[in-house]
């Protein structure tokens, strides 16, 4: 399946079914207000004084005018980062989204605990160099390490945070890297993806012109309460 076919196939629902994004309902309400969803994660911030984050605070007001914005709730700007390794969230309590030594009842604050001592000095990479290389559905930014040996370096910080939090999740070779920019709250007809897609590529050309380079680092263990803010426990190295 191309980019394009799945970010069709995503926009219209067909992709992963559900009456409604899997985001409604345990991420926001259905008209994008954030609810309380309790987790912990590994990221790097895009650093705010920086030109790519004016690009990409560039990309998301575009996004904003466009005809379907109404779909899609807009994160704050100072939220903005890219996941490495995801952590576990509260309402995702299955195996495979579970450290394997901790009772799958077992709450946030004694995974984040947990998982605070075991990051602790496992010697990660301390600069990543990535790069935008498009917009997914109207709120996503595709990225990837900046050249096949950045790629490389990204995948192996993620190989190392899986062995530290015991997280074996099954997407972990498949994940792909990005920086979420909203959330679509329903799925669109055949015809607005199309529109959507359009846009996405008309906006993800400018911002990939604009910034080759978005220098990252070092990763930080962080908790959170809904998704517009992301709180630093303390940064890995």
């Amino acid at each position: 399946m191309t980019d394009l076919d799945r970010d069709f196939a995503y926009l219209t629902g067909a992709l992963t079914g559900g009456e409604a994004p899997s985001s409604v309902g345990v991420k926001f309400t259905p008209d994008g207000k954030p609810l309380t969803c309790r987790g912990n994660t590994t990221i790097c911030h895009v650093d705010q004084r920086s030109e790519p984050f004016a690009a990409l605070v560039d990309a998301q007001d575009l996004l904003k005018a466009g005809p379907l914005a109404d779909g899609f709730t807009f994160l704050p700007p100072e939220s903005f980062h890219m996941t490495i390794f995801e952590g576990v969230i509260d309402y995702a309590r299955t195996t495979d989204r579970w450290p394997g030594h901790l009772s799958i009842d077992a709450d946030i604050d004694t995974v984040t605990e947990d998982f605070a001592t075991r990051l602790h000095g496992i010697g990660l990479a301390q600069d990543l160099a990535t790069r935008p290389t498009g917009i997914f559905g109207g709120f996503s930014v595709r990225m990837s390490g900046a050249d096949q040996n950045d790629e490389a370096l990204l995948r192996l910080t993620r190989d190392q945070l899986q062995a530290a939090t015991n997280l074996m999740r099954p997407d972990h070779d498949a994940y792909e890297f990005h920086i979420t920019l909203a959330y679509n709250l329903r799925w669109f007809t055949p015809d607005e993806a199309r529109s959507i897609i359009a846009l996405s590529d008309k906006v993800g050309a400018e911002l990939t012109k604009r910034v080759q380079n978005i220098m990252l680092g070092p990763v930080e263990f962080c908790t959170f309460e809904t998704m517009h803010r992301f709180e630093r426990r303390h940064l890995i190295n």
